[in-house]
């Protein structure tokens, strides 16, 4: 609580973050259908059954539970390993697993699986139970996938050595469905299946969420409030942190204590942009999601008042490049019963870094095109702003890309209502023209990699004390996965989609 970020929660009596943006299995709220999945997987695992599944949409808590999982588990003699980078396939993964259990990979996957088999029958041998999880196993290809379930057939006469539990996004049950997958799904012994928060439940979580932050009871989360956060997030946990984090920040500015129906909505306001809810998730499955009226919809975003809660992050950012830039110093939360994740993570090929003295190379998949005349009768809704400004900066240009289907359904709206940017729908393909770097943000700039680093916070793929201004494997990791989720190849490079998206809706 001595960083200055975090002033304006000591200001509201707070000792931590009530809405850290990262998973908090320290601090779980367990809801009846929590504590119901909780309680079965955890059967599954300790009566050494075999492979579990476990789906959610973005944002549900998956990370959260199965952290709190394994910490349940650690001490039930159970020894548990955690593999979260699956862009890893096949020997790189068996790999993987082998370094979160502590062993060293012998260069073939033959050999490793030897390594595994002996290390599973002694920990048997010793009486303890051995729990693979793989996160954001919707990443896995269907090869890996039959390496999971080759690693489950390590078994003796009765009882699996290996306990695995998958979890991912709803991907994962589609991938899973393949005909050339069904042994692999005839061993699935549970699929838990998360939903958001109900509305009933919502209050509760964040009263839950204030108190175990140090609340002394006086901050207060107003009726009429409590139903627009539940209508805005459908209860999913990581849109409601977004939104009560701002909360909190306007808070402090008017030193008020209760979260009425106008600060709400400011917060919504500012958060929407983040948030960029277009699919409706299959959380609030028995209790149906009700759209905001047509005119609030179709409402553009409102400028950001003068308690602005990004203003505090953007001061940090200009304050910290004055001090030599070291934000977020502490040590990151590591699981008991995990042996090595940073190893597993530094196996990963890193991208070749951006050399300061030369300029960076335009990435291949995005590869720009001079901005061209486009026949009106072509295109819809035709802005003039596109053109290229006369008094445009030194590093400017006008370029025209291609927008990714995805990016289109999460962003196109919002693209075409900004300056210097707008939209052409070409024989079924969406492209944007806009102004600015083709490609190459100067990453070695600390200022600027800090910049990217708050805005991918905002995202919520990086910890907040990840922010520290030095662009490397973790920051090109959340890159990574931002870009996956909006629908562009996950380089975990700044080209030039990732840069406009980060720069105009995140960073700003």
């Amino acid at each position: 609580m001595n960083d200055a970020r975090n002033a304006h929660l000591a200001a509201l009596g707070l000792v931590r973050n009530p809405f850290p943006y990262t998973p908090d299995a320290g601090c779980y709220f367990l809801t009846p259908h929590l504590q119901e999945q909780v309680m079965e997987l955890a059967h599954c695992i300790t009566a050494r059954k075999g492979i579990s599944l476990l789906t959610a949409e973005v944002g549900m808590g998956k990370s959260t539970l199965v952290r709190r999982l394994m910490a349940g588990l650690a001490g039930k003699n159970v020894v548990s390993a955690l593999v979260f980078n699956t862009f890893l396939q096949g020997p790189e993964l068996l790999a993987a697993v082998l370094q979160d259990f502590g062993l060293s990979s012998a260069g073939s996957m033959a050999a490793d699986i030897n390594i595994l088999n002996t290390f599973l029958l002694d920990n048997h041998r010793a009486g303890k139970t051995c729990l693979l999880v793989i996160d954001d196993a919707q990443n896995l290809s269907a090869s890996s996938l039959e390496l999971v379930r080759l690693l489950c057939n390590l078994e003796t006469d009765q009882e699996k050595l290996l306990q695995i539990l998958l979890a991912g996004q709803p991907e994962l049950e589609e991938t899973l469905s393949q005909h050339s997958l069904r042994q692999l799904r005839s061993r699935l012994v549970k699929h838990a299946r998360l939903h958001g928060l109900h509305s009933t439940e919502i209050a509760d979580y964040v009263k839950f969420r204030f108190e175990s932050s140090g609340s002394d009871g006086t901050l207060q989360l107003a009726a009429d409030a409590c139903q627009m956060l539940w209508r805005e997030t459908r209860g999913v946990p990581r849109h409601v942190h977004l939104i009560m984090d701002r909360c909190l920040y306007g808070l402090a500015t008017r030193q008020a204590r209760v979260i009425d129906a106008g600060l709400m909505r400011e917060a919504i306001e500012d958060s929407r942009v983040t948030l960029g809810i277009t699919d409706t998730p299959s959380a609030a499955a028995e209790e149906p999601v009700r759209p905001p009226p047509a005119s609030q919809a179709a409402r553009p975003v409102a400028p950001r008042r003068a308690v602005a809660f990004a203003a505090v992050a953007a001061l940090v950012v200009l304050a910290a490049g004055a001090m030599g830039l070291r934000l977020g110093v502490g040590a990151a939360a590591v699981s008991p019963a995990k042996a090595s994740v940073a190893d597993v993570a530094a196996a990963t090929p890193a991208p070749q870094e951006p050399v300061a003295a030369e300029p960076a190379p335009v990435e291949p998949a995005v590869l720009a095109e001079p901005a061209e005349a486009v026949d009106v009768a072509d295109a819809v809704d035709p802005v003039a702003h596109c053109v290229t400004p006369a008094g445009g900066q030194p590093d400017s240009s006008a370029w025209r890309l291609p927008l990714p289907e995805k990016t289109n359904a999460l962003f196109g709206a919002r693209l075409a209502r900004l300056d210097g940017v707008c939209l052409e729908h070409q024989a079924g393909q969406t492209w944007v023209n806009a102004v600015g770097p083709l490609a190459g943000h100067a990453m070695n700039e600390r200022v600027v990699a800090a910049r990217f680093q708050i805005a991918l916070t905002r995202f919520g793929s990086l910890p907040t004390q990840e922010v520290d201004g030095l662009w490397g494997e973790r920051s090109r990791r959340a890159l990574a996965q931002f870009q996956q989720e909006v629908g562009l190849a996950p380089t975990g490079e700044v080209d030039t989609l990732s840069g406009l998206l980060l720069e105009r809706f995140y960073a700003q």
